[in-house]
């Protein structure tokens, strides 16, 4: 279960979604935050990442 990361989803997500330039998404934070599962749950339903 991922809960409590809906605001930082729904950025990378829009990130996502907006083709029309390329576009570097830096993600930082303390070590043992959450920062490679929050990547992954916002690509799990991406194709060509």
């Amino acid at each position: 279960m991922f809960v409590g990361r809906e605001h930082e989803l729904n950025q990378i997500n829009q990130r996502l979604k907006d083709k029309s330039k390329a576009q570097l998404i830096v993600i930082y934070g303390r070590r043992r935050v959450g920062k490679s599962r929050l990547i992954n749950e916002a690509i799990k339903h991406e194709k060509n990442i």
